[in-house]
């Protein structure tokens, strides 16, 4: 219920006054930084303070920085600690958007007025001036109408935008709830997955380990990082590289392929925005991935899975995923030997025969767990685990949650 609600809210206000709207985003940004790593963010936060933006287009508030001037109005209600965690965020960014005060003169003149924060508070803010600056600046221009969420450390995230791309890189899986996925009607966007799973509202999609989702002029709604460990890349190419290189490209809505980075090209992402000729790297690899689906794939220094034979047991695994599945069995399928399998699989994607074919059926496992009735039991039977004890603890090693709270924690994903 409460989802429905916020979504109302938002485009109400979104159609009302796009400022506003980008006001609130920000600052719920900077709340969720503030409030990340002591305690958990909440769906009642968020509307909380959407409803209490919605009360300024209303006219209700004169102006939603004349909270800081009255100590006595408070939107958290008996909840101090988040009170004050909304207020810094409120506080911190009207210094920097309506005075036009840089990271520091902003947290110096919040010390400066202080009579609310605990000195424990004002040296957070110091200590993480940098941090802060790279949140309060995500939204600022580039990413207006393209929304991601933003992780609460620096270190699980790099940001970087030119005229021709836009990029996120998420390390880890840093909330709790539902998150808006990236969105634009311009240009291309594609979604890597090196580790981890991501569902999407849309379709119910999951996109996998090793895979990419390619998506043009399509919302994918909602996601949510499924599995604790992550190393997830947006990739958004404008309108404006196709138009400038005279490329064509074929006018995908929605597709899925395997697709692996290297670690050479993951590490020059990562560290994209310290290098000295950053938009030259980045036309190259943009330049590389266009082409590759042009059927250029030797220029690349990344890959899909384009060993044939190797694609071909990749096929097979799939399509067999359900039944009793075994290295002896692809061997003998493929004609090839113990060692020869394990190199395959080991040099294209880095984990052995015996790993690849647990970590499907663990995919295919949390399909089944939200888009049926199926009991554990019955899953682990189905995905042939010698048993359910087996198999609820190849899954809680994945996604450090059980089967029974993965399904109760995931499901509102899939809408019935």
């Amino acid at each position: 219920m409460n989802r429905n609600i916020i979504s109302k809210l938002e485009n109400l206000i979104k159609d009302h006054t796009k400022d506003t709207y980008y006001e609130y985003l920000r600052i719920l940004h900077l709340y969720k930084y503030f409030i990340g790593n002591i305690q958990e963010f909440t769906p009642n936060d968020r509307l909380e303070i959407l409803s209490f933006f919605y009360e300024s287009v209303l006219g209700k508030v004169e102006s939603i920085y004349s909270k800081l001037e009255n100590s006595d109005s408070f939107i958290f209600k008996g909840d101090k600690f988040r009170e004050k965690n909304f207020r810094m965020a409120l506080e911190y960014f009207r210094n920097r958007y309506l005075f036009s005060l840089s990271n520091k003169e902003s947290i110096d003149l919040i010390e400066k007025n202080n009579t609310f924060y605990s000195p424990s508070l004002i040296e957070f803010l110091r200590r993480n001036a940098r941090t802060l600056d790279e949140v309060f600046n995500f939204n600022e221009h580039r990413f207006r109408d393209k929304l991601e969420s933003l992780p609460t450390e620096k270190d699980f995230y790099r940001i970087y935008s030119d005229d021709y791309s836009d990029i996120i890189i998420i390390r880890k899986n840093f909330f709790s709830d539902l998150n808006p996925s990236f969105f634009s009607r311009d240009g291309l966007i594609i979604r890597f997955c090196e580790t981890g799973q991501i569902g999407f509202e849309k379709d119910a999609m999951f996109l996998n380990e090793r895979e990419a989702l390619l998506s043009k002029g399509i919302s994918l709604g909602d996601y949510k990082v499924l599995t604790q460990n992550i190393s997830y890349v947006t990739l958004h190419i404008k309108d404006k590289f196709f138009k400038d290189f005279q490329i064509d490209f074929p006018e995908y809505v929605l597709k899925k392929l395997p697709w692996k980075l290297d670690s050479p090209t993951l590490y020059k992402l990562d560290n994209l925005i310290s290098f000295k000729n950053s938009k030259i790297i980045m036309l190259n690899f943009i330049t590389d991935i266009v082409l590759s689906f042009l059927g250029e794939e030797h220029r690349l220094d990344f890959n899909r899975v384009t060993n044939k034979e190797l694609k071909k047991i990749v096929a097979f695994i799939d399509y067999n995923i359900d039944n009793d599945l075994s290295v002896a069995q692809i061997k003998r399928e493929f004609g090839l030997n113990k060692n020869n399998l394990a190199s395959l699989f080991n040099n294209n994607l880095e984990m052995s025969p015996t790993k690849y074919i647990i970590n499907k059926k663990l995919e295919k496992a949390s399909k089944l767990l939200l888009e049926t009735d199926l009991s554990v039991t019955d899953i682990a039977f189905r995905l042939n685990f010698s048993s359910g004890s087996k198999f609820s603890s190849h899954f809680k090693k994945k996604y450090s949650l059980t089967p029974l709270q993965f399904k109760k924690k995931f499901e509102k994903l899939i809408r019935r």
